[in-house]
C-alpha cells in the first residue's frame, strides 16, 4: 500500500490531500501541520503525525505546501532521510534561500525532488510549447504576460490579511505568489534576464508586500517579455500573447483559449472552457509518482525554479516597493 505525505495545512495542502485520496484510493495519507497546531479535522481520512514522526514512516514522497519561508528546513528533513519532495511554488522566498536549496541538492545527488508549477500541466500549456518549439509562429520578438486576481477573492472563507500571501515574511507578495508567470516563460522561452522592475503597493489592500509589479525580462535571443502581476484585479485576467514573424498567439488562460492570427486570418486553436482545472494538479502528482517509481533524480524543473527565486530577487532589489 503506497503512503504519501504533506506538509502543509493551508488550502493548496489539503487540495493536495484530496487529490492523492482520489488517485489513490486505498493509500495511507499522513499530514503533518507546517505550525505544529493539531488540525480538529484532516481532509481526505488523513492521519495527523509530527514531522519527526512522517520521517521515520518513509513515505512513498511527500508534498511540501507549508509557506514558502518554510520550504527550504521541511525539504532538508526529507531529503536527509531519502524520501522525494515535491515542492509547492514558489522553491522558497529568497536568493539566500535558493542558494542553500542548490547546496541542499548538490549534497544529495541522489534525491528525487521536483516543483510545483502546474500551468505546465495544462493541455494549453503543452500545445504552446509545441507551436514554439516548432518553429510555427517564427522568430519571437515580444512577449506580453499578464495576470490580475483580486487577493481577498482567492480564499474568500478565511481572512486575506492573515494569509501567507499577505505577508513578506512568510514569501507573500505578488511576485512570489504569481510567480507562474516566470516560470512558464523561462519553460517556453530559455533563461530570462531582468532589465526592469517596478513594484508597487496600491493601497487598495492592507499587505506589508507589493500588490502589483511590472517586468521587463530578455531571453538570450533578444525576445523581450514585458509582465504585469497584481492582487488588485476584481475580474481575473490571465493572458498571455507571443508576437512573432508568422503572427500573433493569444493564450488566455482564463477561457481557455488559444488563438493565432495570421495573415489577416484568425484560428481558434483550442478552446476548451470546461476543462476541470483541478486535472493539472493530478497531472502533476501523477508525473511526480512516475518520476518516483523511475528513480529519476533529474533536477531540470528545480534549477529552473531556483533561478526563478533569483530572478524575482533582483527584481524586488531593482523595483524597491513604491506606496502610491
Amino acid at each position: 500500500m503506497p503512503q504519501f505525505g504533506v506538509i502543509g495545512l493551508g488550502s493548496i495542502g489539503k487540495r493536495h490531500l484530496t487529490n492523492l485520496r482520489t488517485l489513490f484510493p486505498d493509500a495511507q495519507l499522513l499530514a503533518v501541520s507546517a505550525s505544529g497546531r493539531e488540525a480538529p479535522n484532516v481532509t481526505a481520512n488523513a492521519k495527523m503525525v509530527s514531522l519527526a514522526k512522517l520521517l521515520t514512516l518513509q513515505p512513498d514522497f511527500v508534498v511540501v505546501a507549508s509557506p514558502a519561508s518554510l520550504h527550504l528546513q521541511h525539504t532538508e528533513a526529507l531529503l536527509a532521510e531519502g524520501i522525494p519532495a515535491l515542492v509547492e511554488k514558489p522553491l522558497c522566498a529568497s536568493s539566500l534561500q535558493a542558494e542553500q536549496f542548490m547546496q541542499l541538492v548538490q549534497r544529495y545527488p541522489a534525491s528525487i525532488i521536483d516543483i510545483g508549477y502546474c500551468l505546465r500541466y495544462l493541455p494549453a500549456a503543452q500545445m504552446v510549447k509545441t507551436l514554439i518549439s516548432s518553429q510555427r509562429l517564427g522568430r519571437i520578438y515580444s512577449v506580453i504576460a499578464q495576470v490580475g486576481q483580486y487577493l481577498p477573492h482567492w480564499r474568500p472563507d478565511s481572512d486575506y490579511r492573515v494569509s501567507v500571501s499577505a505577508q513578506a515574511a512568510l514569501g507573500g507578495g505578488a511576485l512570489l505568489e504569481l510567480s507562474h508567470e516566470l516560470d512558464y516563460l523561462q519553460w517556453l522561452l530559455g533563461p530570462l534576464q531582468l532589465r526592469y522592475a517596478r513594484n508597487r503597493h496600491s493601497g487598495l489592500l492592507t499587505l506589508d508586500v507589493e500588490d502589483i509589479s511590472e517586468l521587463v525580462l530578455e531571453n538570450e535571443n533578444h525576445t523581450s517579455c514585458f509582465v504585469h502581476l497584481d492582487f488588485i484585479q476584481q475580474t481575473p485576467f490571465r493572458q498571455c500573447s507571443f508576437i512573432a514573424g508568422n503572427g500573433r498567439l493569444d493564450w488566455d488562460l482564463i477561457a481557455n483559449t488559444i488563438t493565432l492570427q495570421e495573415h489577416n486570418q484568425r484560428h481558434l486553436l483550442y478552446d476548451d472552457a470546461g476543462y476541470d482545472k483541478n486535472n493539472m494538479y493530478l497531472t502533476m502528482l501523477n508525473a511526480f509518482w512516475q518520476k518516483v517509481q523511475q528513480r529519476d533524480s533529474d533536477t531540470t524543473n528545480f534549477t529552473a525554479a531556483a533561478a526563478t527565486v533569483q530572478l524575482i530577487a533582483k527584481a524586488k532589489l531593482q523595483g524597491a516597493l513604491e506606496n502610491l
